[in-house]
Order: structure tokens, then C-alpha cells, then sequence
């Protein structure tokens, strides 16, 4: 390209024409964006390596859990104790009171590594109001993104009540209360407020008295700078740490490690610095400001130290440095300690706002749709520009695997913030983009944060702003430009992002409520992929971007002509691109310019050669990363390999557990989807899963793919096929009749949903009129399997309306959809189960709601002949029914707390087996031990064994959903075989939590989880313990003289923190069994009696795959798995055969190997096999102490 000019040859415009517009991209493949992985600071350019979560610290995992379950809010909590379902009803209480619940209980103890969390459960939650995320050290995590979706769909006191004149966007200044106004709840409101609701003293009254659309106003007050802002009595220059305060300070507000926020008083000077020369544009305000933290404090000397340097000077006002007063007014510089939230994660969620039926401003109805706001630069809701997620004076947040779709404002934004980190996630969309101030992916007053491996459609641009500084934007896809947008935003890295910018991307794209940046006129240029804050332009809301905004090995294309191809910009990859730096020296702030004129603004000149006159370019790194270490190879395409080896492992009446090997992947597989025929059944990281809700004696087909990080998915596995077994069955009958009802609303007292099951045809439901949706429900006391749902429709009737069920009442499936639905009589025949059975109309067939005679539902019960369930409200019932169960009966426990000895000595069989069930709030609690205990454990003699639950010879039980606590052991099962444990929770026990003993063959834990075990005897305190010690089988030992507990399966139980002993203890002379899909929490692990791994493995033939163990102090680890092979009489190959495959281990910086294989001279043609698939971090020595096998 030597005939080229030089500012061309490296790339200052458009070099070259790309065929087509590039496709959307999945995101990235995610390199360690921890401080592990970072470069140390390259010389001459910002230091970039503490940006994101902890200034690179990981985030958090399972490890990092408050140990009190107490802080970890389920979704059958959610729905049990808040009322919180994703049924249609308003969730917005439920969930607030459950943060604000966190934020009183937890919080006080809570911190990076205790973070409490509140699980949502999948499906779509409605929210009306703005919810405060202001509990410290909570995490709000979903089903994952697409799978939990929280519907926004703002009420009259959130949706804003003044717009400007023109009604084109929201008038914050109109929108007043006593001395407050909308602009101080800037940005506006959101779904989700990540920020202090603490009211400044000043304010009280306000608060007090404003109503329910004007309190927020005054929420967060205590940081407002004009509120709790403390003046100077002398200037720091930019360098300093030191910041001198005024000899007034009331020194106790500050504290060592505190955040604070500092805000230099623009002056004449600062704005001639960025060539603003029309002095109606200089404003009295703090452009430059930046949250540091408090080193230390002087509270004599009136001074405090920050963490890190000032990057700018800050003048005690604004006529420090010999500049006349703006507007001859006098402006402090001042400083403000903050109350922040932090430690608060967002995960696994989409969040949507939904505006169909939602009610305009001034009278009539917003019916949106989504396809009217692509490249629709205008606000085609004003009232209803509320955001997704806005994070206001927070730190130490972050946002993962989050998605958005069409929100009222910006997907994401900031507003004085500090360590943030986003990545992962997916916004697409906005209903509002115009007026130069909506619509964004945004970071406003935002440092040292992280947004990496995002993707964004269809939003108006990605912006650092606001005196921004100190942040990375590193691996993202938009087909929106990255935006310095004005105010001082400084110090700023964009890397390796993917930018593909249509020619539709531009503000004069627009169909009302239309204009340009600053909000003036529309005008005729078009985006491109990068836009720079020229001052005289941007003064109009702000000021001149700053410094040193960096702009490196990114892969920007523009489509220049509609329809046209896209031509790359800026395309030397290796050239470092500082805008706003001197020539002489890049950390110099200059303003851009064409032939020594300062530009008024980038449109237009988006092409123009800027190096030498504001654009430092003489710098190449041939990385690929001023950031990381090992940035990865790019774009990752390749897809993982096909699962191989899918398997059925188990099948009852209504499941199928199937399990199959890991895939490969160049990168790295990070999850599966499992097929069943065409639709996906679950989306799992593990190698196992129960497929549920399924119909007896029916045949069902599954495949398995893979998916990697970037998106690839692999080619189907191989199919199997599975059937489930006969249900108990029974004769079709009327399921329906008298059962509990409830329903979204009702018109009258005597339109009840009851009225739907009472038989009488001439009582009958009716909703409220005139509005959708609407649903009634029905209880139908215990599972059943629906095969017919009779409807008697009312002259009102549905249209359009779902018949679904559901196990829980939270979570739905669909078993028959209708859009023409006429009335009259409707006769389905479907096929699904459920305990619960709900209507839910989305049409009316009439101006009036929706009206039921009567809902008949038909089918089977589980448990077959009607009196098949045995409801039980107390001890002495539950005692009484475990002793007089039968098979194919179903004991069914209501919620509350039961006391005593409970035993059991009844056998189900394989066909009927007995089921207890209950709720995670119907507890189990046993005082005991009491009485003279016998030589060998047994039934009987006035001896209570202070278990929590006994099964002594009684096989074929299944125990599902309760919790066992406070006592000497958990579950113990003793000569029980096929025995099935699934959704349980055992806590604080004092000895082990579940014991599969006697020879308690062929059974199963899944979907459990246990916490505080060993209370009394640490070394005892296994979580899981499968047969006995050798030394017990003269007790224990009921087969050939040997506990042969054989062929027990643990999958997918959370197991830790606070189990003193063993995660899974495998005794000698057991064999055949599998421990898959666990996570093990070491965290107090005791290390008595040789309790210093997750798993003893002292069995013959097991398979440990596909399990995630961790540690953290307290507590003792050796080695993440050990075997082990004691003697025994009769004699096995103890500890030998086992196979490990695709474990994930981090041992803390503690434990010496993930899998320690003791002896390898004692297991002679059948040795243990450790695969190379398992991984280990953080390890003393290593993986194995053995060679792998491939």
C-alpha cells in the first residue's frame, strides 16, 4: 500500500469492501478475564488490569454461598412464603419483601464470600413497579436467560406522569415534590434498581409526605452531593492522592475503606481546555468526578487518602485556577462518602418490558410492536421509558448471562458506579431510542468496570460517558457504535470488539418523538462505528470526551449505502488508537482537529485523518490484547463433538434418567441440550439428567447436543429410546369436583373460582370484565395424570386460552392451546400430570371477561384408587400413617414441623412403591436419642434412634421434597432397597445426613442437598454414607456377611458447605455404584477421623463423573477424592476399579491432588482409571498422582 497516503495505510478510514454484512455472532469464547490472566500495565497507557468485579477478582461461585440456608431463597420459597409464581398474578410485593428480608436477616453477616441469593423459578414473572435490589452481598439468579423472564409492565405510580411540552420524552423537572425533583432519580426508573433507598436527613418530611409516584424522589439522598457533599479548604493537583478538606468536615462520616466521591467544580479554564467558547454552553456542575476508596484517615488534619490517583486537578471552586466565575456564581468542589450497595449479581434472566394494552398518558392504549422499532430512532412510548437495569452509587456488581428484550430505555445503565462487570448477556432492543437520551447500552459516571462478551441489537448505542474512566469494553458484538459521548470520559479501552454498523443506524431513521444527540433536530448523517464527543457539540448536554480513550484490535465494518456492502474501518488491527491525546504525549488531553481547526462535531467527519491532531496512532502491539495475557484465538466456530454414549439409567411411571459422556470442544463444552423427539426437554451443564412429568407405558425418544461458550452446538448424539413404566392406574375418573380453586381475579363475591368444581350448574366463575389475561386453578390435592379437561363456558367465554399443569403451581406445561376457541361446551381429550390444572386466557370471545359453569377435569391419581393419599398435618398423624402404609399409597405431609420418632417397617413393591412427600417447609425433627439402645440398631424396645427418618426393611419407598433437621442422623436406611430420595433437604444433624445401609441396594439421592452435618461427631458427619465399615458388618453385614449397599446412585445434589466429614463416604464391600453432577462445598470439612476429601472411595466398580467440588477455609482437604482399601472378611478388591471422568476440582490453594489413588499394588487387573477429561485449579501438586487415561 506504499502508494497510499500514511493516514490511509494505517488505517484511519475505510480500506476495504466486505462482501456482506457480517451474520450476528454468538458471543465470544470466554478467555479468564480474572487478574490471573491480565497484562501488567503497558508503558505509556492507562493501567487497565484492576478493572471489573474486585479489581479482577473471578466471580463468585458456589463456594462463595452464605452457609445459612436462611439466606438462599428458593423458588418453592419464593411461592411458598411470598407468593411469588410465574402465573400471571403481580409478583412485584413477593419479591421486594423477599430482598427487603435478605437485606434485614443476611446481610449483617453476609459478604463477597457469604452471598446470600434468591432463585427465581422459570417462566414468566410479572412486575409493575420498580424493585430495589438493595441488599448487599445478594445474588438474584434465574432458570437462565430466556427460561426465567421477568415482564415488566409499569403502573400508573411508576410509568412517568409529566412530559415536555411537546410530549415527545419525560420532563424530570415537572416531575416535583416538595424541594424534589425527577432529575435527581436520574437515570429514571428501572425494573431492576440496583441503589441505596437511604433518605438524606433533609429530606425526611418530603419522603414522608410525597406520594407514592414522587418517594422515590428522595430514595438514595444521602449520596447526593448538594445533600452530603463536604466543601475543600485547598486544591489537589492530578497525581495527588491527598484531598484537603474544609475546616468544617465532620470527620466521623468518613472511614479507612469507605467509597468516596469527589467532583471537580468546572471552571472557564476547563471549558476552553475542550474548545467550548460559547459561554451559554458553561454550566455550573462537576464534569470531572470518579469514586475512589478511602485509604486512610486523618481526622486531626482534616485530609483523607485515596486508593489511587487523581486523574485530573481538583480545584477548591471554580475560580481556583484564576478563572471568572461562571455565570457569576461561585461552584465548590466537593466530596461525598458514599452509601453504596455491593456484592449484588444478576444471573441467569431475561428481562422484558411488555407494552401491549398498557394505558397512554392522557387517555387511550399503546398496542406496540416489537417490528416498528427496529431502526425507529424516536420514542414510541415516552411515559414508559423506564430501563432495564440501572446501577446507581453500587460497586463490586455484576450482570451475567442476563438478557433483555425490548425495554421502555436503556438495557443496562450506570449512574455513579464502581467495579462493575457485564458479560455474557444479550439486550436487544428498546421501545424508546430518541431524543439523543434513550435506548442505550450505557455507562454513565462509570470506572474501573468490565463489559466483556456481551451482544446488543437493535439499541442506539454503547457509550462510556460522564467522566467515565478506567473501563473495558472487550469482546462484545453490537451493530451499534461504541460512543464517547461527552462530559470528560477518559482512559477508556475498546478491544476485540465486533462492530457491525447498517446504513438504517441513524437518527433521521424515525417515525415520532424524533432528534438527534442533545436532543435537538434530526440531521442527515449516519453512525459509524465510532462517534466522538466533539466539545462545542457536546457541551450542549455536557462537555468534550477527555483523554486517552483507546481503540485496539477491534474488527469495525460500516454499510455506507442502503443495501450496500460493509466496509471496514479503522481496519490495523495492531495500531493503538488513542482519541483526545497529544502527539507529544498521549496522557495530554487534545482536542480533535482537521487542518488546525478544532472540529464542531463528528458527523460528518467520520472518515477524516485525526492522527497528530488529537488521535495518537504511532503505537502498534502485536498481541492481540493490551488487556489479557492469553486473549484466545477470536471468534471461536468450531462446534464441540457429538455426546457420545446417551443411556437410560432409570424410569418410573413419569421419568426417564438418562446419562451420557462429555463432548469435546477446542475450547471448552459449557453445557447440553437434551432433546426428547423434537422439543428440548432441559438445557444442563452436567452429563445427567431426569426428564419428568411424563405419561406411564409410553415410549419417548431422546438425543443429547453440546454447545460451547460461543454458541456452536454439535451434532446429535445417537438416539435412544425409553418407556416409562405402568402407573398404578385406576379407572378415568372426575378429578376436579370440590377441589380448591384460585384465580386471577373475580368479578363479584359470588363469582368465586370455587363455583367453577362445585358440581352445580347453575353457579359458575367469572373474571373481571374487560381485561387479559386471566386464569383459574385447580388443586387437585396430589399428582394425577390428566387425560380429559371438560370446559362450560358461560356467554363469556376464551378464544384464545391454554390448559397447562404443573407439579408446584409455579412452573407450567402446556397440554392444549387454542386460538379459536367459540364457547359452549369444550371436551378436550390431553395428555399430561400435575397436582395443579389451570385455564389461562389470553383472548376474550367478548367485550365482558372470561366465565365458567364448570371445569371438570378427568383422569388418574399416582396412587390409584381414590384413598391412595394420606394427608397428615402431625407428628402423631405422621407417625400413624408410616406405620400403616401400604403400596401404591401416598403420604402427603403439609407444611410445618414434625417432632418425634419416626420409623417405618412397611415394604412397597416395585410396582406400587409408597411415596412420602411434603413440601421444603414440612420438617422433620427428632430430639432423640433416648432409651437403652440394643447391640445393633433396630426397631422397637422403648429405644428412640433420634433419626430423623427410618426405614428399617422397608424397600421400595420414595421420600421427595420435605427437609430432616436437628437431629442425630438424617435418613437411615436399613435393609430398604430401591429406595428413591429426590428433592430433599438435611440440615444440622449431628451425625451423618443420609446412610444407605444394611444392604440398602439399588437405591437413589438426586436433586437433594445437605448442609451442617457432624454437629456432635465431626468425623461422623458424611452427607452421604453408602454401606458400613468392615468393622460394622457383624451388625450391618445381612448379605454373605458383607453390608451389600450396592448399585446406589447420587446425582445432581448440592452437598456442602459446613459437612464435616466425607461428601459421599463409599464403604468397603459395596460396588457398581455412580456419583454423578454433584457440587461438593468443602468449606468445614473437619479433617477428624480422616475426614479431609470429598469422596472416600473404598468401593469396588463405582463411576464418579461430571461432579464440581470446591474449597475455601475453614477446614481441612488433603485431596479432593481419595481411594482407599482396607481389609475385610469376606474379602473384595476394596478401592479398586473406579472410574473418574469429567471432574472439576479447584482445591483452594490447599489439597495435593483432585484424585489420589492410594495403592495401585493392591488392585492387580482392576485398577482405578482417572480420565484426562477430569480438570483441577488451584492444586498443591496436581490432578492425579496416577497416569490418565485418555
Amino acid at each position: 500500500m506504499s502508494h497510499l497516503p500514511r493516514w490511509l495505510a494505517i488505517g484511519a478510514v475505510v480500506l476495504s469492501t466486505v462482501v456482506a454484512q457480517h451474520p450476528p455472532a454468538s458471543a465470544a469464547a470466554i478467555p479468564d478475564l480474572s487478574s490471573a490472566n491480565r497484562r501488567a500495565p503497558v508503558a505509556g497507557l492507562p493501567d487497565w488490569s484492576r478493572a471489573g468485579y474486585r479489581g479482577g477478582a473471578a466471580l463468585p461461585g458456589p463456594a462463595d454461598a452464605h452457609p445459612d440456608a436462611a439466606c438462599h431463597v428458593t423458588p418453592a420459597e419464593l411461592a411458598g412464603q411470598y407468593g411469588v409464581r410465574a402465573d400471571g398474578g403481580d409478583a412485584t410485593t413477593g419479591l421486594q419483601a423477599a430482598i427487603d428480608a435478605i437485606r434485614t436477616t443476611c446481610t449483617p453477616t453476609a459478604g463477597y464470600t457469604r452471598l446470600s441469593s434468591i432463585t427465581l423459578p422459570a417462566g414468566r414473572i410479572l412486575v409493575t413497579r420498580q424493585l430495589a435490589l438493595d441488599a448487599d452481598y445478594l445474588v438474584l439468579r434465574g432458570a437462565g436467560m430466556g427460561q426465567t423472564v421477568l415482564a415488566f409492565r409499569p403502573d400508573a405510580n411508576t410509568r412517568y406522569d409529566t412530559l415536555t411540552e411537546d410530549g415527545s420524552d419525560w420532563d424530570e423537572d415537572g416531575m416535583t415534590h416538595g424541594a424534589g425533583k425527577g432529575g435527581w432519580t436520574w437515570p429514571g426508573r428501572s425494573l431492576l434498581r440496583v441503589q441505596t433507598r437511604d433518605v438524606h436527613t433533609r429530606y425526611a418530611s418530603d419522603h414522608a409526605s410525597a406520594p407514592a409516584n414522587r418517594k422515590d424522589l428522595f430514595e438514595g439522598s444521602v449520596n447526593q452531593h448538594w445533600a452530603g457533599g463536604v466543601p475543600l479548604r485547598e486544591s489537589s493537583a492530578a497525581g495527588s492522592t491527598l484531598i484537603k478538606l474544609a475546616t468544617s468536615a465532620d470527620m466521623s462520616r468518613f472511614r479507612a475503606g469507605g467509597f468516596l466521591w469527589v467532583g471537580a467544580a468546572n471552571s472557564v479554564k476547563f471549558y476552553q481546555q475542550q474548545t467550548v467558547t460559547d459561554t451559554a454552553r458553561h454550566t455550573n456542575l462537576h464534569m470531572r468526578q470518579q469514586i475512589f476508596q478511602i485509604a486512610s484517615v486523618d481526622p486531626a488534619g482534616r485530609t483523607l487518602v485515596i486508593d489511587k490517583p487523581l486523574e485530573y486537578d481538583l480545584p477548591v471552586n471554580s475560580t481556583s485556577d484564576g478563572s471568572a466565575a461562571i455565570g457569576g456564581t461561585v461552584y465548590p468542589s466537593r466530596v461525598t462518602p458514599l452509601k453504596v450497595v455491593q456484592g449484588v449479581g444478576i444471573e441467569d434472566l431475561t428481562l422484558t418490558q411488555e407494552m401491549t394494552g398498557m394505558p397512554k398518558l392522557g387517555g387511550g392504549v399503546h398496542d406496540l410492536d416489537e417490528a416498528d422499532a427496529v431502526h425507529n430512532y424516536g420514542n414510541m412510548a415516552p411515559e414508559y421509558a423506564q430501563h432495564g437495569i440501572v446501577l446507581k452509587w453500587a460497586a463490586n456488581v455484576w450482570i451475567r448471562r442476563v438478557g433483555t428484550r425490548m425495554t421502555g430505555s436503556h438495557a443496562v445503565v450506570t449512574e455513579n458506579a464502581k467495579n462493575i462487570q457485564v458479560q455474557e448477556s444479550h439486550f436487544n432492543g428498546s421501545w424508546n431510542k430518541g431524543k439523543g437520551g434513550n435506548g442505550y447500552f450505557r455507562g454513565s459516571r462509570v470506572w474501573d468496570s468490565l463489559y466483556a462478551y456481551n451482544t446488543s441489537r437493535n439499541l442506539r448505542h454503547f457509550t462510556f460517558q460522564w467522566s467515565a474512566s478506567g473501563n473495558v469494553a472487550i469482546g462484545n458484538d453490537f451493530d451499534s457504535d461504541l460512543n464517547l459521548h461527552g462530559g470528560w470520559e477518559r482512559r477508556n479501552l475498546f478491544e476485540s470488539n465486533r462492530v457491525a454498523v447498517p446504513y438504517e443506524h441513524a437518527s433521521k431513521n424515525c417515525r415520532a418523538n424524533c432528534g438527534e444527540e442533545g436532543g435537538g433536530g434530526v440531521d442527515d448523517s449516519t453512525w459509524w462505528p465510532i462517534w466522538w464527543g466533539a466539545g462545542p457539540k457536546a457541551a450542549k448536554w455536557s462537555g468534550s470526551s477527555g483523554p486517552q480513550n483507546v481503540f485496539y484490535n477491534n474488527q469495525l465494518t460500516k454499510q455506507t449505502t442502503q443495501g450496500g456492502a460493509y466496509q471496514a474501518y479503522y481496519p490495523d488491527r495492531q495500531r493503538v488508537y488513542q482519541f483526545g491525546s497529544s502527539a507529544a504525549d498521549p496522557t495530554r488531553f487534545q482536542h480533535l482537529a482537521t487542518g488546525g481547526n478544532t472540529i464542531l462535531d463528528w458527523a460528518g467527519g467520520e472518515t477524516l485523518d485525526y492522527t497528530g491532531s488529537g488521535v495518537h496512532a504511532s503505537m502498534t502491539d502485536p498481541s492481540g490484547s493490551l488487556f489479557l495475557k492469553a486473549p484466545g484465538s477470536g471468534q471461536d466456530v468450531t462446534a464441540p463433538s457429538a455426546p457420545s454414549g446417551l443411556r437410560v439409567t432409570g424410569a418410573t411411571a413419569t421419568s426417564v434418567s438418562l446419562a451420557w459422556n462429555a463432548a469435546t470442544d477446542d475450547v471448552g463444552v459449557s453445557g447440553y441440550d437434551l432433546y426428547r423427539g423434537t422439543t428440548l426437554a432441559a438445557t444442563v451443564t452436567g452429563t445427567a439428567h431426569t426428564d419428568t412429568g411424563l405419561t406411564p407405558s409410553t415410549g419417548y425418544t431422546y438425543t443429547v447436543r453440546a454447545r460451547d461458550a460461543a454458541g456452536n452446538t454439535s451434532p446429535a448424539s445417537t438416539a435412544v429410546t425409553a418407556t416409562t413404566q405402568a402407573g398404578p392406574g385406576g379407572e378415568e375418573r372426575l378429578l376436579s369436583r370440590g377441589r380448591p380453586a384460585t384465580s386471577s381475579s373475580v368479578e363479584a363475591a359470588e363469582f368465586a373460582a370455587g363455583k367453577a368444581v362445585d358440581g352445580d350448574g347453575a353457579t359458575r366463575w367469572a373474571s373481571v370484565e374487560g381485561h387479559d389475561p386471566e386464569w383459574i386453578t385447580i388443586d387437585l390435592g396430589s399428582t394425577a395424570t390428566i387425560t380429559r379437561v371438560r370446559l362450560s363456558w358461560e356467554a363469556a367465554y376464551g378464544r384464545a386460552y391454554t390448559i397447562q399443569t404443573s407439579a408446584d403451581g409455579s412452573t407450567w406445561a402446556d397440554v392444549h392451546s387454542t386460538s379459536t376457541g367459540d364457547g359452549a361446551v369444550d371436551d378436550l381429550a390431553v395428555t399430561g400430570s400435575g397436582r395443579y390444572v389451570r385455564m389461562y386466557g389470553t383472548t376474550r370471545g367478548t367485550p365482558y371477561g372470561y366465565s365458567l359453569w364448570e371445569f371438570e377435569i378427568y383422569g388418574t391419581t399416582d396412587g390409584g384408587a381414590p384413598g391412595a393419599v394420606v394427608d397428615v398435618s402431625t407428628s402423631a398423624g405422621l407417625t400413624a400413617a408410616l406405620a400403616a402404609a401400604r403400596p401404591g399409597q401416598t403420604i402427603r405431609l403439609a407444611a410445618g414441623e414434625y417432632r418425634g420418632a419416626f420409623v417405618t417397617q412397611r415394604a412397597g413393591s416395585a410396582a406400587a412403591p409408597i411415596t412420602l412427600t411434603g413440601p421444603s417447609n414440612a420438617v422433620l425433627v427428632n430430639e432423640g436419642p433416648s432409651g437403652t439402645a440394643p447391640s445393633c440398631p433396630a426397631p422397637g424396645g422403648g429405644w428412640d434412634s433420634g433419626y430423623g427418618l427410618w426405614l428399617y426393611d422397608a424397600p421400595h419407598w420414595k421420600l421427595t421434597g420435605f427437609t430432616v433437621k436437628d437431629s442425630k442422623k438424617g435418613i437411615v436406611l436399613d435393609n430398604s432397597h430401591h429406595v428413591t430420595i429426590d428433592g430433599v433437604y438435611v440440615h444440622h444433624v449431628e451425625d451423618e445426613a443420609v446412610h444407605f445401609r444394611r444392604s440398602s441396594a439399588d437405591g437413589v439421592i438426586q436433586n437433594s442437598r445437605i448442609t451442617h452435618t457432624g454437629l456432635v461427631q465431626p468425623g461422623y458427619g458424611e452427607a452421604v454414607y453408602i454401606g458400613s465399615a468392615g468393622s460394622n458388618w457383624g451388625c450391618h453385614g445381612n448379605s454373605g456377611g458383607a453390608d451389600r449397599s450396592d448399585r446406589v446412585k447420587v446425582l445432581n445434589n448440592q452437598l456442602g458447605p459446613q459437612v464435616t466429614a466425607e461428601h459421599v463416604d463409599v464403604k468397603e464391600g459395596t460396588f457398581d455404584g455412580v456419583i454423578r453432577g454433584n457440587t461438593f462445598n468443602g468449606t468445614g470439612l473437619s479433617g477428624q477421623n480422616s475426614a479431609d476429601s470429598w469422596i472416600d472411595a473404598k468401593g469396588v466398580g463405582y463411576l464418579i463423573e461430571g461432579n464440581t467440588g470446591t474449597f475455601t477455609a475453614p477446614g481441612t482437604l488433603a485431596n479432593g477424592y481419595e481411594t482407599h482399601n482396607p481389609s475385610t472378611t469376606p474379602a473384595f478388591r476394596n478401592g479398586c476399579g473406579n472410574v473418574w471422568r469429567d471432574n472439576r476440582s479447584d482445591l483452594g490453594g490447599v489439597g495435593q491432588y483432585a484424585i489420589k489413588i492410594t495403592s495401585t499394588s493392591k488392585c492387580p487387573g482392576v485398577l482405578n482409571v482417572v480420565h484426562a477429561s477430569n480438570t483441577v485449579a488451584n492444586a498443591t501438586t496436581g490432578l492425579t498422582n496416577i497416569p490418565v487415561t485418555p
